[in-house]
């Protein structure tokens, strides 16, 4: 899954909820959001992260 998948479907999730569904979907939809959220943010942390380092190399390499 990429974060343009998992942002995409965050928007299906929040235009179902946003109508009328049952608890019981309501909560189903609601735990994949939650998974969802959580996958996004590791791949924006792991994207920052990389930036950082990539940054830290060319910051060395220009030091030098």
């Amino acid at each position: 899954m990429t974060l343009e998948s998992a942002v995409a479907r965050l928007e299906e999730i929040v235009s179902t909820l946003g109508g009328d569904v049952p608890l019981d979907e309501a909560v189903k939809l609601y735990a994949e959001a939650v998974k969802l959220v959580d996958f996004s943010n590791g791949k924006i942390e792991a994207a920052r992260l990389k930036i950082e380092k990539l940054s830290a190399a060319k910051e060395d390499s220009d030091a030098v």
